[in-house]
């Protein structure tokens, strides 16, 4: 039995737990609609609740995830560079998304992904990351009703 995919399913229990566990502690937002804040939460905790009973039950009675062989995986090497862009990519993204605003703080994670995985093209990245990034804008502000920070944007965005 594989211990590290062991612990990896009871982490993927453990997060949907909280989650979950989370979720029923949103407060419902009274009035006519059937589905409240806290309904998204509630599906996303109880299935990675599936999954990693799911997984524990692969690696207890099937001795470890199909078709993934632990050994090959530790010989390889560590990729530093996609660890450093990725890293980076979140810190700079909670640092800026609310002077920034959504759009341009999620372009520029969406660029330094892109990066920590060896992509070259700055300026396909850049047009894939907008449009992105506002489409996601736009379903959460002016679809869902939710408020995600404008930043500099403030004055050109409804």
């Amino acid at each position: 039995m594989p211990k590290g995919q062991l612990i990896l399913s009871c982490g993927v229990i453990t997060l949907g737990a909280a989650i979950l566990g989370g979720a029923f502690q949103i407060p419902d937002a009274g009035g006519y609609s059937s589905v409240g804040p806290g309904a998204v939460p509630k599906v996303v905790g109880t299935v990675l609740l599936l999954l990693g009973a799911f997984l524990v039950y692969e690696v207890l009675w099937l001795k470890g995830f199909r078709n993934h062989d632990e050994e090959a995986e530790r010989a390889l090497p560590m990729n530093w560079t996609a660890f450093a862009w990725l890293s980076g990519g979140l810190i700079v993204y909670g640092l800026t998304i609310e002077h920034l605003g959504f759009v341009p703080s999620s372009m520029l994670l969406f660029m330094a992904t892109a990066a920590g995985f060896n992509s070259k093209r700055w300026l396909l990245n850049a047009v894939v990351a907008l449009v992105l990034a506002s489409a996601i804008f736009a379903m959460f502000n002016y679809g869902l009703g939710l408020n995600l920070p404008k930043g500099f944007l403030k004055g050109v965005l409804p």
